[in-house]
């Protein structure tokens, strides 16, 4: 039995930008798509107001010298466990269903992320308190790792499998517009505000765990959106017969009660998991290292006040937030291999080297025209990463997809990505940042060019037959 009949998602709603399946609907967006989307917002502005407020975070948790290295730890330290959780929630949601995954992604992400803002500090309440405090963050972003490693995958697939295949671009990007992209909007903003009104001591004290506290308000929508979900057609049906067999693969048969995604992926599916990890690499770097480590990079060498920097980022995600439908719109015509080839070679390869060596090596007059110049750039181009979410589900089939895109993904956008503001700093007392090529620059090209040259090859093998990499949609790809 054939597998598109799941995909005629709200048939009989009307449609806003097309007849029935053909099109997404507007039921389909609010009851569907958004709430499964909305998720992620917990998930990227956790990690938007970590960045933006690391100054504070480093003042609070790890005083001294050293605190820059001891931020930038604690934000790795959640994505180096991203990919167990992805093996974790991933396994739950292919086995048990989509809809329990992301329930319980969401309240983890929820709880975790509101404690952080309650956390005693070394700068409030002496040493004492002040090291449990720092044990507790560790643990609590140990435990956010865990959490957001199947929550942004887990969505991804779940509207890839409840929208029309003529739309899996324009859907998906509703990920980037909910989270990735509109929760650094929505950061940006929240920490713009409190830096304006309070001084720089109220924001050490306790300004900065408001924003930390403000994510019960958009969490609590998101769980009761999430409660009236229904599960993904295709994931029942193909758990109901307990067979699939998908289009050119070798004719593999899953019983029931014999699925073991994470052994069946690591057997038959290593090579697109491979293509996944690598792939992404660039995507996580690009993400990562220019808005999130470039916000201290910036004050430090162009010598800015914190409210204009953090008003700078704003910019840097609002406009890939309000140009991701567009990408979206531009993958189901132009298809996702290409759109994302573009994004990494254009963001990753191309330019690094330019935008750091500028804003490094600007004069102090220019310094706030380049910096919004550069958010600029640095927003259109990562506009066009929103493809990376359809090109990662892609390279696996029904049965395995939310345990191969979590694991891939985590590895990928979260080792990469999450360690780079890490080895950046590092790297900047190796390399002169005033130099030719600065550490976050020589990062970035580095990763990039390992993520094009893989995109590349798996593409040269899917065109001979070599390597299936899509298995939802062949065309555009």
């Amino acid at each position: 039995m054939a597998m598109t009949g799941a995909r005629n998602v709200d048939a009989r709603v009307p449609d806003v930008f097309g007849d029935g399946p053909k099109g997404i609907t507007l039921g389909g967006v609010l009851w569907r798509i958004l709430p499964a989307a909305a998720g992620s917002f917990i998930e990227w502005y956790e990690f938007a107001i970590f960045g933006y407020l690391s100054i504070y975070i480093a003042g609070n948790f790890f005083p001294g010298s050293t605190g820059a290295y001891g931020t930038w730890a604690a934000f790795a330290i959640t994505f180096l466990f991203r990919p167990i959780g992805g093996a974790v929630f991933g396994w739950m949601a292919d086995q048990l269903g989509r809809k329990p995954a992301m329930q319980l992604t969401i309240m983890c992400m929820l709880v975790t992320t509101i404690l952080q803002g309650c956390l005693p500090t070394f700068h409030s309440c002496g040493d004492s308190w002040g090291w449990l405090g720092m044990i507790l963050m560790l643990l609590l972003r140990t435990l956010q790792g865990l959490s957001a490693g199947g929550e942004l995958t887990t969505a991804a697939v779940y509207i890839s499998e409840v929208s029309p295949r003529e739309r899996l671009g324009f859907n998906t990007s509703w990920i980037a517009v909910c989270g990735a992209f509109g929760a650094y909007v929505v950061a940006a903003l929240v920490v713009f505000v409190m830096e304006s009104f309070l001084s720089t001591e109220q924001m050490m004290e306790w300004g900065w765990r408001i924003p930390y506290l403000s994510a019960i308000f958009p969490g609590a929508l998101v769980v009761i959106g999430r409660h009236w979900l229904t599960e993904s057609e295709e994931f029942v049906e193909s758990k109901h017969q307990g067979v699939e067999l998908e289009e050119g693969d070798s004719g593999a048969v899953k019983g029931p009660g014999q699925s073991a995604p994470l052994r069946e992926l690591l057997l038959d599916y290593w090579p697109q998991l491979l293509v996944g990890t690598l792939g992404t690499a660039g995507c996580g770097a690009l993400w990562y290292v220019p808005p999130v480590y470039g916000v201290q990079f910036i004050q430090t060498y162009d010598g800015l006040p914190p409210s204009a920097v953090t008003l700078s980022e704003l910019v840097v995600y609002l406009i890939p937030t309000l140009l991701s439908p567009v990408v979206g719109l531009l993958v189901d015509v132009w298809g996702a291999g290409r759109v994302y080839l573009l994004a990494l070679a254009a963001g990753c390869v191309v330019a690094p080297l330019p935008l750091f060596y500028w804003w490094t090596h600007v004069p102090g007059s220019d310094a706030v025209l380049a910096v919004y110049l550069g958010q600029v750039i640095l927003g259109v181009l990562i506009a066009l990463t929103a493809s990376v979410y359809l090109w990662a589900i892609e390279l696996f089939p029904t049965r395995v997809r939310v345990t191969g895109v979590s694991l891939g993904y985590n590895l990928g956008v979260g080792v990469f990505g999450g360690v780079g503001p890490l080895i950046s700093e590092a790297g900047n007392h190796v390399l002169d940042p005033r130099g030719p090529i600065s550490a976050p620059a020589a990062y970035m090209l580095a990763v990039g060019i390992l993520s094009v040259l893989t995109v590349l090859t798996s593409r040269w093998m899917g065109s001979r037959g070599v390597l299936k990499i899509s298995h939802i949609r062949s065309k555009p790809y």
